[in-house]
């Protein structure tokens, strides 16, 4: 177990140890683990992840958890566009590594806005009032986008692709997604003859009726 905070208090890390042992949790500050400068590396940040995952391992745990209160690293444009790039590789080494993580923000120190633009990175949303309207997370060695996909959301496919392996392609379940016009669907086309494996499966209603591939 990983526990990060902008600054530990020690009856907090004595807490924890005493709840799950000193071997099974780290406590580390958010300059320890992400770095002092605040502004996320996803290369750097990935490499530090998979070097915590290497000592669990050969330590005989079976992965690591993280839970971090990340609020200090999206308090700004350069940092929260840092934060965005980190999410999307850290998605595709969640996916591909017994490495589940929780990022906490406070409401009350970070803009909604912010806030709504985060929600944006992760499959699982409010039910009720999910806000904005659709979804973009690293899974099964693609980028997928759920919900409502407008051009907004497809005009952020290629700084999501940046961080991302090489080759990772674009999938659409029409399933769980819906394309709110036939914009997003030119935008996807261009995107494809830029070199990107764009798929939409499935069946939807709307702009989104016929399914289709784009080489």
């Amino acid at each position: 177990l990983m526990y990060v905070a902008a600054s530990p208090q020690p009856e907090t890390a004595s807490r924890l140890r005493g709840l799950y042992g000193a071997r099974a949790i780290q406590v580390a500050s958010i300059s320890e683990v992400y770095g002092e400068s605040g502004i996320i590396d996803p290369a750097v940040q990935r490499a530090t992840f998979a070097a915590a995952l290497a000592d669990a391992l050969s330590a005989g745990f079976s992965g690591i958890r993280v839970a971090a209160d990340n609020t200090p690293l999206v308090t700004d444009g350069e940092r929260l566009a840092a934060w965005i790039r980190w999410e999307h590789a850290a998605d595709r080494f969640m996916a591909d590594n017994a490495v589940p993580g929780l990022c906490a923000f406070d409401g009350q120190q970070v803009d909604v806005n912010r806030l709504r633009h985060l929600a944006t990175l992760h499959p699982l949303s409010s039910a009720a009032d999910p806000e904005p309207q659709f979804r973009m997370f690293a899974d099964d060695g693609a980028l997928l986008l759920e919900g409502q996909i407008d051009s907004f959301a497809v005009g952020e496919i290629p700084l999501a692709l940046e961080v991302l392996p090489p080759e990772t392609g674009v999938l659409i379940d029409l399933s769980a997604a819906a394309f709110v016009s036939r914009a997003p669907l030119a935008a996807l086309r261009r995107l494809a003859d830029r070199g990107v494996a764009v798929t939409i499966r499935g069946q939807g209603g709307g702009a989104a009726a016929h399914p289709r591939r784009f080489p």
